[in-house]
């Protein structure tokens, strides 16, 4: 009987180990829809945001409307965002929010700005409000870089201690909770495409040492079995 070593099986086992401890949410609108996202505190039927391919994936489109805070996604009764921000509140220093944004200026030549700056909020219904908006800027782009016509991109992944600091009591045990995005600039046709908004738990660092010893060791002994066939 023929036996097979798949390296790449193996390994993909111990990175679902490393995610399989928590709760998680995940938005990625591969499936050409907001993944519930809503005008600023409302609901997700507030708003339809347009789901765009650009930059090599589908990615949601917001335009910064003077609102500050844009759009959030909110819980749906008891589903996997809930869980997810539950589980983030009562362990921030463990959980990580990211998302991945892409600026293309050439859309709108001359009407990006002189400045545009992006942050996130967490509001639960308790009414516990909170922000990342200090001196640093989850993204900020100036009237150079604006008026350039290039693409900006990049991810921002921080844990929520990173991101706001300690959390009020408010947040605990919540039956409704919201995640959101903040534009603030001043062009009249600025618009950030979001991708790959997560919620997750942060790796611990004795998973992530184990994983990177097993995958040389994987590695060695997949070649050993090569040899010996």
């Amino acid at each position: 009987m023929k036996r097979t070593f798949n390296l790449a099986a193996t390994v993909a086992l111990l990175f679902g180990a490393v995610q399989a401890y928590g709760q998680s949410f995940t938005a990625d609108f591969q499936d050409g829809t907001d993944d519930g996202f809503g005008l600023k505190f409302n609901n997700d039927a507030s708003a339809s945001f347009p789901i765009v391919n650009i930059g090599g994936s589908l990615r949601m489109g917001i335009l910064r409307t003077g609102a500050f805070q844009e759009a959030d996604r909110a819980s749906q009764g008891n589903d996997a965002f809930l869980a997810a921000m539950n589980a983030a509140v009562s362990n921030p220093s463990g959980y990580v929010i990211s998302y991945d944004w892409y600026i293309d200026t050439s859309l709108s030549p001359g009407n990006y700005g002189n400045f545009l700056q992006i942050g996130t909020y967490i509001n639960a219904g308790s009414g516990a409000y909170t922000q990342d908006f200090n001196a640093v800027k989850e993204v900020e782009l100036n009237g150079t870089q604006l008026a350039s016509g290039q693409v900006f991109s990049g991810t921002v992944s921080e844990t929520l201690t990173q991101m706001y600091g300690t959390l009020a009591a408010g947040f605990s045990g919540q039956t409704f909770m919201r995640e959101g995005f903040i534009l603030n600039g001043d062009g009249s046709a600025a618009t950030v495409y979001f991708d790959n908004f997560s919620i997750q738990p942060a790796p611990e660092p004795a998973t992530l040492s184990l994983l990177g010893l097993a995958v040389p060791a994987l590695w060695m002994m997949r070649r050993r079995f090569s040899t010996r066939r």
